[in-house]
């Protein structure tokens, strides 16, 4: 049985070799096609590899970075932390402080300084005491306007007075009638004119009284030009103010 087959391929040597030429043949045909597949395969392979390494350095570039980061941070935060919580103690502080100080203050003003009960005691008198200011000042203007208001009515009287005293040769007589058409105008100026005329002449007799001298004490001066009779001045004056 193997020897039949040994003299079939014997047999048929030529178709064999010719078979391994022709693909010797073929293959230097294409050896240059596949060296240059090869190469292509190589460089998309060497490319993927290398996309995916960088691809990977890039993840441990960016994992390393941000925990770095995330370090720096924490750190950051801690002592911005540290500060903010140290600020709000002292601000804590600083208003437990202020409140000691103002119970201390107060307390030490209230029992060294500062008597409230007596300061009380002091502005109740002083209240009243302005409370009597007030309505003794309310009653004195009360009397200004009451005396304002005499003084500008006796002042109109005055006028009035005055006037009818300085009309009274106009008032009607025994023998002619006035020129005043109105009776109780001349009334008033009768009521004022005698009035005040006799208390003039009583004002004046009184006068000439004090100043009545005994004529023989007096000395005159001589007179250098004498030019005519003339009485005593006192004579003179008493006989002009002599009472009716």
């Amino acid at each position: 049985m193997a020897g039949l087959l040994f003299i079939d391929h014997w047999e048929g040597r030529g178709v064999v070799v010719e078979n391994v030429f022709e693909a010797a043949r073929e293959a230097e045909l294409n050896r240059q096609r596949e060296y240059d597949a090869a190469l292509h395969i190589q460089a998309v392979m060497r490319g993927v590899r290398l996309r995916q390494f960088i691809k990977y350095l890039h993840m441990c570039a960016i994992r390393i970075q941000m925990a770095w980061r995330g370090y720096l941070g924490r750190i950051e935060y801690h002592k911005k932390l540290a500060a903010k919580v140290e600020e709000r103690q002292l601000n804590y502080y600083h208003t437990m402080a202020t409140k000691i100080k103002k119970v201390w203050k107060g307390h030490y003003i209230r029992k060294n300084v500062y008597d409230y009960y007596a300061m009380k005691k002091y502005l109740g008198a002083l209240e009243e005491k302005n409370a009597i200011v007030r309505a003794r000042l309310a009653e004195y203007e009360e009397e200004m306007k009451r005396r304002e208001e005499l003084e500008t009515e006796l002042e109109a009287l005055d006028k009035y007075n005055q006037r009818a005293r300085s009309c009274h040769f106009m008032m009607s007589t025994k023998v002619k009638p006035g020129v005043f058409a109105s009776e109780v105008f001349e009334d008033q100026i009768r009521e004022v004119f005698p009035r005040n005329m006799t208390r003039k002449k009583n004002q004046w007799h009184k006068t000439v009284e004090k100043k009545r001298v005994d004529s023989s004490t007096i000395e005159l001066p001589p007179l250098k030009h004498v030019q005519g009779p003339f009485k005593n001045p006192t004579l003179v004056y008493m006989q002009r103010y002599k009472r009716f």
